[in-house]
């Protein structure tokens, strides 16, 4: 091979190389990679529409921040949208989400690895609560 064919050769091995790393969701573009809050997500229950910051996800249902902290049980949510996630990770139907789902938001949230008692309290006091709100 000569020089020149060599020199094309690795020219468009590069560029390949450059555009493969930057296909997709980049850090830069998703919001939630920009900062330490959880995605905005808007939730539908029977007595209306709330939206704010996830939280935190539990087994039973999520903690949103919006004026208040609130623990909304998952068979309480109709219907909900997470900021720029797939809807394959919405909670809806009054459904306990799948644990992939669960585990997914779980990583978007403000706190992925649970709240302490001692950091619930602090968030509670900065909110002017003693306990969280319910999703009313």
């Amino acid at each position: 091979m000569t020089m020149t064919r060599i020199a094309v050769l690795l020219t468009l091995v590069a560029l390949a190389v450059i555009n493969a790393c930057s296909v997709g969701m980049t850090a830069p573009k998703y919001p939630p990679a920009q900062g330490p809050k959880g995605v905005s997500l808007r939730v539908t229950t029977p007595q209306g529409q709330l939206s704010g910051e996830l939280i935190e996800v539990r087994d039973s249902g999520i903690i949103l921040a919006d004026q208040k902290l609130r623990l909304i049980p998952y068979t309480d949510i109709l219907s909900s949208q997470v900021e720029k996630t797939s809807s394959r990770y919405a909670i809806a139907n009054r459904s306990v989400p799948t644990p992939e789902a669960r585990d997914h938001l779980r990583l978007l949230s403000r706190f992925p690895y649970g709240l302490s008692a001692e950091v619930m309290q602090r968030l509670l006091s900065a909110y002017g609560q003693t306990e969280l709100a319910g999703p009313n």
